[in-house]
């Protein structure tokens, strides 16, 4: 199918934005010595008492409340509410495979991306800031010199600091989850189907990735995703259980990466800003790259494939990435669990359509 020109001028705009991000240098919240009182404190957190149970208690409950509210959240973005906006304005389709036989601008004039990305952003800066207020109010941290000599009447403020974060690390993801879900809907994808689930944790990721490597790397396994949809791959191993699997070690990954992000939310005062300030950088990130990536395979797939990414560069799938870089790597857990589309491999340039 030809696209319109409209299209055409998108696509060519969703480019040298990609380009720009690749290029673009990444943005720190706060100045370097901020950051370095920052890293001070968060080494002396490290090594108080009672520190290695925060970090457990986060890791797991973030990974299973992960799992279960960002599934939830996925399924609560009514598909039959955005087929009816579709129907309002005009447009006669019984279901989400018709959005993808309108123009993108059509999508454009229906579609709510404002909302979905502001939205979703301040009610994540509010999570934000609610559980820096229950950090600091635990008085495991009230300041430098309490962190090294805290000892055993640190406890009962650990529990507090492990909840807290981990609700924070669970709403976060499962904000994440809508966002992209959301967006995926407008451009006629069912983010429920066991393969879209996959594409919205590889959207997550590239929001989440912000050193260059990481973004380069998270770029590519979008991009060999997006081919293999596109090309109808079969998903043999890819079931329920699998996908399961899957999704538990991706928010396990997302925990862990959140918590480098957000140790400074353990330092009175200023932690209130930054968690709130990281929250709403992050999703609004990954609302900002949802919306590229469905506009990117929307139009792949309408022209027949034509427009495609050089070959070459899923090459660098394989990048080294910097040790202090954040990457997700969902391509990774399929290969784990022996899900990757059995026609497809990862070295090879030209796959067959199914």
């Amino acid at each position: 199918m030809t696209l319109s020109a409209y299209e055409q001028r998108e696509w060519d705009r969703l480019q040298k934005r990609k380009a720009a991000a690749l290029d673009k240098q990444t943005r720190n919240l706060l100045p370097q010595q901020a950051r370095d009182r920052l890293a001070s404190l968060a080494q002396k957190a490290r090594s108080a008492p009672g520190a290695d149970k925060v970090a457990a208690a986060y890791g797991g409950a973030a990974m299973g409340l992960g799992k279960a509210v960002g599934g939830t959240a996925s399924r609560t973005v009514s598909r039959k509410r955005v087929v009816e906006q579709y129907r309002r304005a005009g447009h006669d389709i019984s279901g989400l495979d018709g959005i993808r036989e309108l123009d993108l601008r059509v999508i454009d004039e229906v579609a709510k991306h404002n909302s979905v990305r502001y939205g979703h952003a301040l009610s994540a800066a509010a999570t934000g800031l609610g559980s820096a207020a229950a950090v600091t109010g635990g008085e495991v941290l009230a300041g430098a010199g309490t962190v090294a000599g805290a000892g055993a009447g640190a406890a009962p403020g650990i529990g507090t600091v492990a909840g807290a974060m981990a609700a924070d690390t669970a709403m976060t993801l499962a904000l994440a989850s809508r966002t992209v879900a959301a967006t995926a809907l407008y451009y006629g994808y069912d983010p429920s189907d066991h393969e879209e689930e996959l594409f919205v944790m590889s959207v997550i990721a590239v929001g989440m990735s912000t050193g260059t490597s990481a973004k380069t790397a998270a770029y590519a396994e979008l991009s060999q995703l997006t081919q293999m949809l596109v090309r109808n791959a079969p998903w043999a191993k890819l079931n329920e259980k699998v996908l399961t699997k899957i999704a538990k070690a991706f928010a396990a990954k997302f925990s862990q990466q959140l918590t480098k992000k957000k140790f400074g939310q353990l330092v009175p005062i200023a932690g209130m800003a930054v968690g709130a300030g990281l929250n709403y950088m992050l999703i609004d990130r990954i609302a900002v790259s949802a919306r590229d990536a469905y506009r990117e395979r929307f139009l792949i797939e309408k022209s027949d494939s034509d427009l495609n990414d050089d070959p070459n560069d899923h090459d660098f799938i394989d990048v080294e990435v910097a040790q202090d870089d954040d990457v997700i790597g969902v391509m990774e857990l399929l290969r784990e669990e022996g899900a990757l589309p059995t026609s497809t491999s990862t070295d090879t340039e030209d796959q067959p359509t199914n």
